[in-house]
């Protein structure tokens, strides 16, 4: 007989702030809801995860014929046009790094 249910344990250290955090919030999420939740966390951190990947590479794809130099950057910010962390981000595109 084969059940249609999976099991999976997980332990938490509390000596971790970002596991200690995660028990906090899972404990405070009553009994008998905690599967469903957990797997709507689940998978809608997936699909923001997706989402995000494609919103990087259209930006990319955008930006591969614009040239933006630090300088130029740091005039549209002193003009007001751009907020800073934008063009940060923008400029790190361009060149590829990760940003999360």
């Amino acid at each position: 007989m084969s059940s249609n249910k999976k099991r999976i344990n997980l332990s938490f250290s509390m000596s971790s702030p970002i596991q200690r955090r995660a028990w906090k919030k899972l404990t405070e999420i009553p009994a008998g809801q905690r599967t469903t939740a957990v797997c709507r966390m689940v998978c809608e951190y997936k699909g923001q995860q997706e989402l995000l990947d494609a919103v990087r590479q259209t930006i990319r794809q955008e930006l591969r014929g614009v040239q933006l130099t630090k300088e130029e950057a740091q005039d549209s910010v002193r003009a007001g046009d751009v907020d800073e962390s934008v063009l940060g981000f923008l400029l790190a595109l361009q060149e590829g790094d990760e940003m999360t």
